[in-house]
């Protein structure tokens, strides 16, 4: 029970007869450990949906084909920003000034 230790129980119990009477803390007890049994069912279901969703291939193709579109995406070297630069230093050269001169100034 947590950080409960069997001395902390027994006082527990024992508040519990003196306020509720042998028969009702008889059936709070019951109560709460039906109650215990079902929360633990609805954790193990959660974790085990939770492990399904994971665990999808479906799901795993689909994040490696977006990380792959990332990384090309954000790669130095592709070749719409390789021809733009080409372009660019085209024009410098065209204005006489030496490629990746600053124009303004």
């Amino acid at each position: 029970m947590g950080n409960l230790g069997g001395g902390e129980v027994l006082v527990i119990l024992m508040l519990g007869l003196l306020v509720l009477g042998p028969h009702r803390l008889r059936v709070v007890i019951q109560q709460l450990g039906r109650l215990v049994t079902q929360l633990r069912r609805f954790a193990a279901s959660f974790q085990e949906e939770f492990r399904e969703i994971v665990d999808d291939p479906s799901l795993e193709a689909a994040a490696r084909i977006r990380g792959e579109a990332l990384q090309e995406a954000l790669s130095p070297e592709t070749p719409n920003s390789s021809m733009a630069a080409k372009s660019e230093s085209d024009e410098d050269a065209e204005d006489g000034l030496e490629p990746g001169a600053d124009t303004v100034g």
